[in-house]
């Protein structure tokens, strides 16, 4: 019996090789100056920059540029690019780059609409939270497949003084119109293609095993699920491989679907603050935490686990939990992220107040997980992912 759900998704995605050729025409249709949001200098020393500034040069749309974006971005970085939005009157905003900088423009976006602090409409737990009401349109160009940013309603940002990293939603954050070329992940190195791809395992997986998932996510997840375990290696050995760079620019696609109808888990519940707080590569927390949460959460929701020991080859006789774990440590050796919390520089100290950033802020995580963690299961993951 197929369950009652809802499934809405207002995001225009073009996908395919060549389609960042169509950014200028589509960009006309959002408005006519573009606050364009990139990384510090990939955007510039792959082309894709000037490229892009043509193609708005064409169709006769101004623009102003934003460089200011790093991995894990923060609050001040949002706030200071919101305020050269509204200084040179930027009428829609387009993130040229991976998660970090999409999740950037989404909330430049909102912030240069309200002229409030993005923190003011993140911080959901805090007494001064403001609902966001506006947002200016936003376009999406993703150069790496990894978040699912370029198709969800989602963004996180990490504040510059708590160390507190949540993840934020509104339906203000879908993009008018995103452009995923796969041509354009070419360029990206092998390391890097590993840690994105593993993120949109990560999505896909938690969002098939979660509490809310529904029969439309189901078939997407396990689909992309499929495509991950068999391209991300063929990606990491070879970059100039396009059916596999297809296969996961499709994929992040489909996270991103995910992210908006499931969420995620206890899994990104907990590394949400160890990449918040010790700086690490969010996927290499979640390969060096992925082991103790499968094993924790396998009860929880036994046949979709199973569901996925099938994707790694398991026969019927031998889908354990503990072979689940043997089998997604050895395809993390194969893609170079087979690491521990303490191999990534993260230590004991911090790890009570981290239980209760967890239960805090990604508190929805937590409780969407197959088996509920108190506070002290948390902290007990967390050394044992040491």
């Amino acid at each position: 019996m197929i369950s009652d759900f809802t499934f809405y998704l207002p995001v225009k995605i073009l996908f395919g090789a060549g389609k960042f050729d169509m950014a200028g025409e589509e960009a006309a249709n959002l408005g006519k100056k573009a606050f364009i949001v990139t990384g510090r200098r990939s955007a510039e020393r792959s082309g894709l920059l000037a490229r892009l500034t043509e193609l708005l040069k064409r169709n006769n749309i101004e623009w102003a540029h934003f460089n200011g974006v790093a991995p894990n971005p923060t609050n001040i970085i949002v706030d200071t690019g919101a305020e050269l939005a509204r200084k040179e009157k930027c009428d829609f905003v387009i993130g040229l780059g991976g998660g970090s900088v999409i999740d950037t423009a989404k909330s430049i976006a909102l912030s240069a609409k309200s002229t409030l602090p993005i923190w003011r409409h993140v911080a959901f737990w805090e007494s001064d939270y403001v609902v966001p009401e506006d947002a200016l349109p936003i376009m999406a160009i993703e150069t790496l497949a990894g978040t699912g940013s370029e198709s969800d309603n989602i963004a996180v940002l990490t504040n510059e003084k708590t160390g507190e990293k949540p993840g934020y939603t509104s339906p203000l954050l879908f993009p008018k119109v995103s452009i995923v070329d796969p041509e354009l992940t070419v360029q990206v190195p092998a390391g890097m293609t590993a840690i994105t791809g593993f993120d949109i395992l990560c999505h896909t997986f938690e969002g098939y095993v979660s509490k809310i998932s529904n029969p439309v996510s189901s078939v997407l997840n396990l689909k992309a699920i499929e495509l991950v375990k068999e391209y991300l290696p063929a990606a990491v050995r070879d970059g100039k491989n396009m059916e596999a760079r297809t296969n996961l620019a499709f994929a992040n696609i489909l996270a991103g679907f995910s992210l908006t109808h499931c969420r995620a888990t206890l899994l990104h519940a907990m590394e949400h603050p160890v990449s918040g707080h010790f700086n690490v590569t969010h996927a290499e927390g979640l390969a060096a935490l992925m082991p103790e949460w499968l094993k924790f959460s396998w009860a929880g929701n036994v046949e979709a686990f199973k569901a996925v020991g099938r994707i790694f080859g398991l026969p019927e006789d031998k889908n354990t939990a503990g072979s689940l774990i043997q089998r997604i440590k050895e395809f993390l050796k194969g893609i170079g992220l087979d690491v521990t919390l303490s191999g990534l520089g993260v230590n004991r100290d911090g790890f009570e107040e981290m239980a209760e950033e967890s239960l805090r802020y990604m508190g929805g995580g937590v409780s969407n997980n197959p088996v509920i963690a108190t506070k002290e299961q948390i902290v007990g993951l967390l050394n044992r992912s040491m």
